[in-house]
């Protein structure tokens, strides 16, 4: 018994929706139309995809006892081309085909979960070269007749004087031969012996070549991981962040909405609510603190990441992830997860009997605000909190204003205000000579490092309550670069590049959670990428990654600070 097909699978290959992919119940749909209508069930950008018409096409299931499918075009203007051919009115559809809109437009395949056996993609028959030319007759000549060979006189024996005389002939030409070649070098020599007969007996001067003198060899200006450290320590600063989603008309905090709901048991649990927003996308439910009877806040408290001093002025530069975290996945907490799924329904949003489970989502790219599309920049992000403490000290100091994050990287610069100047480290954009085995050096405070705390006396005669305060300690962790990793330019093709972005993996594992935004050094002490995950495995294998320099330095506008 075949098994029963269950989802279409749109994959997107290029357009403004690649890499991405879109699932639709199969027995919900007879057929999915697409284009950039709204009405259409694969929706592509209004604006960027210009390619592609408002109601472009669809694809059609077809009834009988195996699932047939066909692409229809519906008089677009630039077509539909199905394997790269365009197609007319019609065409037959199988699993695995692509389907492009317009002549350069969006490519997405076309795919079914699960494919059933008899739709799987025929063996392709491949065309054998054409027979070869019959090899040609090579004809031989006419062999003799017997009477001529007959006419061929016999082969008669030389005799002793005819010997004699060959002899005798062959030695006068040889002494000829001889003494004509002897008379043809004497001339030559004399003909040059008068030409140099002013030369003959002058003195010969032989002139040496001096020696090649070779370049000096480029002077090496490589410091010891502890010349590193000690030049860099009062440079690398400690973050703590929290920050809360407000709606921005009034400023209100933003909750997750969870429903009480009644168990098998009688008992009653509060689950968190999520909503479809369109066929595979799922975002949480939110709403304004003041209208949620239950739920939590979306909001983080307690973290903590590095940072380092760029600029006199007291400019830094960090993850965006630290210093802006709502434009970054969000950490749902334990209890977030199963959950209810709102799903539009004949008589508006009802809940589907499939649970939720967990996905990743980034607060500041939400499109939902409670069961409606949102319109402009309803919700924000904002710091409760982002304080900056120097190495081994204990004041902490705010940043200033926002934080100026990056539309490309895991990267943000912030600002505190100090009454002196500020020691910045040495950047140095290094994407041309960065290869794998290259030394390096990372600086941060890990969360997993032992926490080091000070006991402050008060001279204040209002409070003479002693202060214990948590004051960072930096580590040094050396390693090498283990691969560059390049992600695809924008708006260029790359004969090579990876889907994870623009990366340096090191071999440096003993950082961690609050490291994140630390300096990333050469060995010769300028700071060439920006701290910024880790991956690790089930068998404990680790690796870590930074971000290139040059994004931090777009931030500062400017390309490079040290050649």
């Amino acid at each position: 018994m075949a098994t029963p097909i269950e989802r279409f699978v749109i994959r997107h290959i290029t357009g403004t929706k690649a890499n991405q992919v879109e699932e639709f119940d199969y027995k919900k749909h007879s057929e999915l139309s697409f284009g950039r209508g709204t009405t259409n069930n694969l929706r592509f950008d209004p604006d960027l995809d210009s390619t592609v018409s408002r109601e472009h096409g669809k694809i059609v299931k077809e009834a009988g006892d195996v699932p047939g499918f066909k692409v229809v075009d519906n008089n677009s203007r630039n077509g539909i081309y199905l394997n790269k051919t365009r197609i007319v009115g019609s065409a037959v559809l199988q699993p695995g085909d692509e389907i492009q809109l317009g002549q350069g437009g969006p490519v997405f395949q076309f795919d079914l979960n699960p494919r059933p056996v008899e739709l799987m993609q025929s063996t392709r028959l491949v065309e054998m070269p054409g027979a070869f030319n019959a090899t040609s007759e090579i004809k031989l000549p006419m062999s003799a007749s017997d009477d001529d060979l007959a006419s061929v006189p016999a082969k008669v024996g030389l005799g002793k004087q005819t010997v004699e005389r060959m002899m005798v002939t062959e030695r006068k030409r040889t002494t000829r031969s001889v003494l004509v070649g002897a008379a043809l070098v004497l001339a030559v020599l004399s003909g040059i012996a008068y030409a140099f007969k002013d030369k003959i007996g002058s003195t010969t001067t032989i002139t040496v070549n001096k020696p090649v003198v070779l370049p000096a060899p480029k002077p090496d200006n490589s410091l010891t991981v502890e010349q590193i450290a000690t030049a860099n320590t009062s440079k690398v600063v400690f973050i703590e962040f929290g920050y809360k989603l407000i709606y921005t008309p009034t400023g209100d905090d933003i909750y997750h909405q969870y429903m009480p709901m009644k168990q098998s048991d009688g008992s009653v649990i509060n689950v968190p609510l999520y909503i479809e927003v369109e066929p595979g996308v799922v975002e949480p439910l939110l709403g304004l603190k003041k209208d949620v009877e239950v739920g939590k806040p979306i909001a983080m408290a307690g973290a903590s990441g590095s940072g380092f001093v760029v600029s006199q002025q007291g400019h830094i530069l960090t993850n965006r992830h630290v210093a802006a975290a709502w434009n970054s996945y969000y950490e749902f907490p334990e209890d977030a997860f199963p959950g209810a799924l709102l799903v539009p329904g004949a008589k508006g949003w009802e809940i589907s009997p499939s649970p939720v489970r967990p996905f990743r989502w980034v607060p500041s790219e939400t499109r939902f605000f409670g069961k409606k599309p949102m319109s402009g920049k309803v919700i924000e992000g904002v710091n409760t909190y982002l304080d900056i403490t120097f190495n081994k000290n204990e004041q902490r100091f705010p940043a200033v204003g926002k934080p100026i994050v990056s539309p490309k990287h895991d990267v943000a610069l912030i600002k505190i205000d100090l009454a002196e100047p500020l020691s910045p480290v040495k950047l140095r954009s290094a994407e041309k000579d960065i290869a794998p085995g290259q030394l390096v050096t990372v600086m941060g405070y890990p969360g997993i490092s032992p926490d080091v705390f000070v006991g402050e006396y008060s001279a204040d005669f209002a409070n003479r309550n002693p202060q214990i305060v948590k004051v960072p300690d930096v580590t040094v962790t050396p390693g090498n670069i283990g691969k560059v990793i390049k992600g695809q330019s924008t708006g260029k093709a790359a004969s090579y590049y990876s889907e994870f972005g623009d990366y340096y993996q090191l071999t440096v594992n003993a950082t961690g959670a609050g490291n994140s935004g630390g300096p990333v050094f050469d060995r010769e002490g300028n700071v060439i990428g920006i701290f910024t995950a880790s991956n690790s495995s089930q068998d404990a294998t680790r690796i870590t990654f930074a971000v290139p320099i040059s994004y931090g330095l777009e931030l500062m506008g400017r390309r490079q600070v040290v050649d």
